[in-house]
């Protein structure tokens, strides 16, 4: 096996802490995305603009046009994303001082932003809409890989299989450097790697999680219940579970947050700055995310039904240039 390099130059050097090596990994993973997705989007009027024309080119396009309806739950899950949208960018406007307080709760705010749009749009597209996250993220999964889907990349990116054998989808053509650090500056180039180790990761994480319901019933060549599960066995139920995607990232940021070490979110950036990049990351991902969805759903149900019921988010003036309010001319 060749040596493992790595280009400490282009290395962000943590001092160490804990707490600060997960907060730039996951600063990273967030960066490397949007970085790759104003790469792939190019637009003079920015990367909604840009992610707009995407998703319209998608070929979900040429189905026909105002035959669903916005049913009222559907509707008041929409206003439930929007109006948390808001509550996202809300620190933005008073300073980068407390965007490093609000990151303890950012990753919260931003999954459940994510989880309402994509609820709504299930609500639309399915007489059977899922309930509760796992069901809601198994079905997210299988739209990112549907072409009558409106996701585009980095939004698409999947990473599947099992330890030793990932296959990665939507990652761009160039090969994935497994061997990446997690603390190298993202940049075009690298964008793709590091989205795909922090899809691996996720999906490391999401297969312990399993590896407990794995173990129940397995039994040695005796008898007896296992201790331990068998390689091959983990093996082969990993490659069995359906793709990680960047929502699943979401998700994990989410309960890192809720109930795990969230002082990695208050206590791990290096600066103002710091905590600033990953918390505009975090507003840029769910900003490109519910306007795929809004587009979605106003080709389906008509722009005018969808911008009345945005109407009735009472979006502050201060706040309108982050809201659904800004993105209604991209529809």
């Amino acid at each position: 096996m060749p040596p493992i390099t790595f280009d400490l130059s282009s290395i962000r050097m943590p001092t160490g802490s804990d707490e600060e090596m997960a907060f730039h990994t996951f600063r990273n993973y967030l960066e490397a995305t949007c970085n790759w997705a104003h790469d792939l989007y190019p637009h003079p009027n920015g990367l909604l603009a840009g992610v707009a024309d995407a998703v319209k080119a998608r070929p979900w396009r040429k189905q026909p046009p105002g035959t669903k309806a916005l049913s009222a739950r559907a509707g008041q899950i929409l206003r439930n994303a929007w109006a948390t949208e808001v509550l996202l960018n809300a620190p933005r406007t008073l300073g980068d001082d407390l965007v490093t307080f609000a990151n303890l709760w950012t990753p919260v705010q931003a999954y459940y932003a994510v989880f309402n749009g994509i609820t709504a749009l299930s609500h639309v597209v399915t007489n059977n809409p899922p309930h509760g996250h796992v069901r809601l993220l198994s079905w997210a999964a299988t739209a990112a890989g549907s072409p009558q889907a409106p996701f585009v990349m980095p939004w698409t990116a999947r990473v599947a299989g099992a330890p030793g054998a990932w296959t990665y989808h939507d990652l761009g053509p160039g090969p994935i450097n497994e061997r990446i650090s997690n603390l190298v500056a993202p940049y075009v180039a690298n964008a793709p790697s590091l989205l795909a180790m922090g899809l691996r990761t996720t999906r490391g994480s999401q297969i312990d999680e399993h590896r407990e319901g794995w173990l129940k019933g397995l039994t040695t060549a005796a008898g007896r219940p296992r201790a331990n599960m068998p390689r091959a066995e983990m093996l082969r139920r990993s490659a069995a579970m359906r793709p990680t995607t960047l929502f699943d990232l979401l998700w994990r940021l989410r309960i890192r947050s809720n109930y795990e070490e969230g002082d990695a979110f208050l206590t791990g950036p290096l600066s103002t700055s710091d905590a600033a990049d990953f918390h505009n990351a975090l507003c840029t991902i769910v900003a490109a995310t519910l306007l795929t969805v809004e587009i979605f759903l106003a080709h389906h149900v008509g722009a005018a039904q969808l911008e009345a019921c945005a109407r009735l988010v009472p979006v502050p003036r201060t706040l309108r240039d982050a809201s659904v309010l800004e993105r209604t001319n991209l529809w």
